[in-house]
């Protein structure tokens, strides 16, 4: 388990994805999400711009911006094949494998949007359910009926 276990290249979902170039075993640990930890929240993005700053608790941020942290090309996926886990022992958050992901498969995780920030962020994953914004699972049912009593009528 280490950067070596994975790669950046273009996805299919958005830009620059994460991907296994070997095979990984549920609740094994894939790679690290690693950076600076701060007690502000990031600054907005800039037009085009990225931001891979995570609250990883109320008040605390890891900054994954770093080109040492491979992670930070993780895509959103409705249907992830990993999980961002944090670990307070070790000061670090760790991609973990949810279900068993092959070698050259792509690693995505749930980035837990809130219903607010989900209004700003489209999802690509290309799920069939897909709900077409990037939300936090548990949430993604009361958006799919707001959205479908929000469309206009005939």
């Amino acid at each position: 388990m280490s950067a070596r276990d994975v790669e950046s290249r273009p996805s299919p979902i958005a830009g620059l994805g994460l991907f296994a170039k070997r095979e990984f075993a549920p609740s094994e640990r894939i790679a690290p999400y690693s950076g600076t930890m701060a007690t502000e929240p990031p600054p907005e993005a800039s037009p085009g711009g990225k931001v891979y700053t995570l609250e990883i608790a109320p008040g605390r941020w890891l900054d994954g911006s770093s080109a040492d942290n491979p992670s930070r090309h993780a895509n959103h996926a409705c249907h992830p094949n990993a999980e961002l886990i944090w670990h307070e022992e070790e000061t670090t958050a760790w991609l973990t494998a949810q279900r068993p992901i092959a070698a050259a498969e792509e690693i995505t995780f749930d980035y837990a949007f809130s219903l607010a920030e989900s209004l700003f962020h489209p999802c690509a994953c290309g799920a069939a359910d897909c709900v077409g914004r990037i939300i936090a699972a548990p949430l993604r049912p009361a958006l799919r009926r707001h959205l479908r009593f929000s469309r206009p009528r005939d």
